[in-house]
This record gives structure tokens, sequence and C-alpha cells, in this order.
């Protein structure tokens, strides 16, 4: 600890200020201040923050010194007294060569008692204490050593930083190549599109003629009795489809069969069955004509599946089915009516896959959604490659802040540190 000297600071509404300036480690400066209703020390701390800048920009002003206590509960040494109030925390955040006006104290500047409990300040004490803590920052802005003890607050925890941003570094660095892997995906299946719409259109056969009998099985691969299926076309709305009309005791309408071309896959794997007859080629139409009745009730939706293989007469062995109620309105169908409805779509599902034209119809579906698909990837590339850019210039400007931070490290350990200038400046003061 090095003493300045002792400086009287005159206030108009307050009187004068008596400041006995110190030196401390690492940057910090306590004022000694007395004054009218005022004794007790203030030390001046530049802000080292994490993310922040490199070289403080900003102080905080801590009420009394350090020393082994723990400073939430117990009072830190020489707190000031102001009013017969002690004054106990800091107040953060405060540009030195802009000191804050009015009501500033932060939410850390309170009154503690004996007891442990903290108070909020009176009136008086808080506009008393901001008015000293305002001319403490002011004659700190204008001391000589104001550059050294910067340097030497930044040098305590460069190392830390340092590390630290090492580590935000290298995680934007794995971001990037995981985003640059990404785009190699992106990139491959785009190919792929572009090899699908330049393959010539197969031709699909004829639709099979006639009532075709269909056996169901329920979940548990028992017999649910037979159903009877009749190809009516194929769908218009939906390239690669086949609109089949069904009929049985307690069945009758129509489902739309066809690949899913709404996933984000070259060649669709998936597929969607759909109830009632397809007439419009968006996904989101809320009902279609000629849904199936079961059980005497009016049924909707549709089943989705991921991949074709994974379909066999019993499984998935529970699918959706809602029972219409009105216009736009739909509930939950009975127990009873699911099971047989799942049965009916895992059968005209396994119908539709059986069809000798299968590839010819995947394709179909394919092509047909060819143009959003080469859009959607290359709205996914340009996305991807804009993320890219931004985690490798975010890693950049991390591993500059390491280089700084570490050169504040070993400038720290050298002669001529920030510690050796902020005591040749004291001496010459």
């Amino acid at each position: 600890m090095r003493g300045i000297r002792s400086a009287r600071r005159p206030n108009p509404a307050y009187g004068p200020f008596t400041f006995d300036v110190r030196l401390l480690d690492h940057g910090r400066v306590r004022y000694v201040v007395r004054g009218p209703h005022v004794r007790g020390s203030f030390v001046v701390i530049p802000e080292t923050i994490r993310d922040g800048p490199i070289l403080p920009k900003t102080v905080r002003v801590q009420f009394g010194c350090d020393g082994d206590s723990d400073y939430w509960r117990t009072p830190r040494d020489d707190e000031p007294v102001v009013h017969n109030v002690r004054v106990h925390g800091w107040t953060d955040g405060i540009d030195p060569d802009n000191p804050p006006s009015g009501w500033f104290l932060g939410r850390y500047a309170v009154n503690l008692r004996d007891n442990g409990i903290e108070r909020e300040l009176t009136t008086g004490a808080r506009r008393r204490t901001e008015a000293v803590v305002k001319a403490v920052v002011r004659h700190w802005s204008r001391l000589p050593q104001r550059s050294a003890l910067v340097l030497a607050a930044a040098a305590t925890q460069a190392a830390q930083y340092a590390k630290h941003e090492a580590e935000l570094a290298a995680e934007q660095e794995a971001k990037a190549q995981a985003l640059r892997a990404q785009r190699a995906q992106v990139r491959s299946r785009l190919s792929a599109v572009n090899g699908i719409a330049r393959r010539r259109p197969r031709p699909h056969g004829p639709l099979r003629p006639g009532w075709v009998p269909v056996g169901l099985v329920d979940g548990q691969d028992r017999d649910m009795g037979t159903m009877r299926v009749r190809e009516v076309e194929f769908s218009t709305a939906l390239p690669g489809a086949v609109v089949y009309e069904v009929a049985g005791r307690r069945l009758e309408g129509r489902f739309t069969v066809g690949s899913d071309q709404w996933r984000p896959e070259p060649l669709p794997q998936g597929i969607r069955v759909t109830y009632g007859h397809v007439e419009d080629s968006s996904p989101f139409r809320h009902e279609h004509p000629h849904e199936p009745h079961v059980f005497g009730v009016r049924v909707g939706g549709l089943w989705d599946c991921e991949r074709a293989e994974k379909i066999t007469p019993a499984s998935p062995a529970r699918l959706s089915a809602h029972a219409r109620t009105g216009v736009r309105a739909r509930m939950s169908a009975s127990d009873a009516a699911e099971r047989y409805c799942s049965a009916v779509l895992r059968a005209l599902a396994l119908h539709y896959l059986a069809r000798p034209d299968r590839a010819a119809l995947q394709l179909a579906a394919a092509q047909a959604n060819v143009r959003s698909q080469r859009a959607d990837a290359r709205e996914e590339l340009r996305k991807l490659r804009q993320e890219q850019q931004r985690a490798e210039r975010a890693a950049r400007r991390h591993w500059a802040r390491e280089a700084k931070y570490r050169s504040l490290v070993d400038q720290a350990g050298v002669p001529g540190s920030a510690r050796d200038a902020m005591s040749a400046t004291a001496g010459s003061s």
C-alpha cells in the first residue's frame, strides 16, 4: 500500500471532503474520506467483466476495505458511516468520465445492521453517499496512474478470462465444423434431387379392375374378417398416389394411398394413407370428400408412416381415427372403431406397396416435389452458410481476445509491468 496525497474536494451542497488516497494491489485505490457527516473508506476498482472489454471501461466503488470476513453478512473494515448509518456493499457500472447523477446507487448498497439484516439506506444517507462516490470517481479519473491501474486490474483476471475465451473459441470452431458437415449433407441431398429431376419418368401400370378381397387382422394378428377393395383412379392431386374404394360389413368409403412426398428426402420412402378422396395437394386440408363410414360414423384424418418397410399386417398396432361431429369439428373415435380403422389402414398400405409399378409411382411422387425440394435445400444451404460464417467470425474474435488476455498475463510477469508503473508514478507524485 502506498499513499499518494491528501486532497480537499469542496462540494457546494455537502461541504468539503478530505481524501487520503492510497494505491492498493491489483489496480485498486482506497480513498479514506473525512467530511461533514461522512467518515470511512471507499475503494475504487476497475471492473473486469467476463465477455466485456479487455481493458475495463467502468469502475466499481466498494464500501470499506477487504478482509477475511463474509462480506454478505458481516461488515468490511472501515466501512463508511454516513449520517450515523453504516453503508455496506458496493455500487458498480460507473463511467468515470461521466459519473451518474441522481438516484444511482446499486441494489447492493445497503445498511447492514449488527444482526446481519440488510436495510435500505435512508434518503439523507443515500444522497450524501452518492455525492461522495461522484467526487471520488471524478478524482480517480484524473489520476496520472489511471492507465496503469486499469492495466493492473485487467491483468488480475487475465489468465482466467484467457481460458474462458479459448473455450468459447473452441466451442465456435466445433459448431462451424458441425455446420460444414450439415452443408455437405444438404449439398448431397440437392444433388440427389437434381438427379431425380433429370430421370426419365417411368410409366405406371393400369388400375386393377374390379373388387379384390383383402384380409384384416388386429394388432395381435387376430383375424378381423375381410373387406373388398377397388382402385378408383390415380390421384390427380398427388402424383404417384392411388384412390381406393373400400366396402365391408361395417365399412364403406374411400382412401388415398401414396408416397409421403412432403418429407425432406429426394426419393420418398414413407407411406401416407388419407381418409377420403384427396383432391387438393395441400397436406393441411381439414377434410376430404368420400371419407369412410365405420360403424355408421364418418371418420377422417391420415396416417403418415416414415418407412414403408416397417409396415406389417399387425404393425403399427394402433393408428389414429377421428370421428366427424360437424363442420371442421371432430373427436377421437371409439376404441372399437380405431382398432378396425387401424387394420384397414395397414391392409391398404400393404395392398398399395404390392403393386408391380411401385417404383414408377415413387418416382412420380419424387419428381412432382422436385421444385419445392430444390428450393428448400438451397434455402437451408444459405442459412447454414450464414450460421457457419457467424461461428467462424466468433471463433476468430474469441481467439483474438484470448491473445490479448495472454499478453496481459505475460506483461504482468516482467519488469515494467502495471504494478511497477503504478509504483513509479506514485513515487513521483
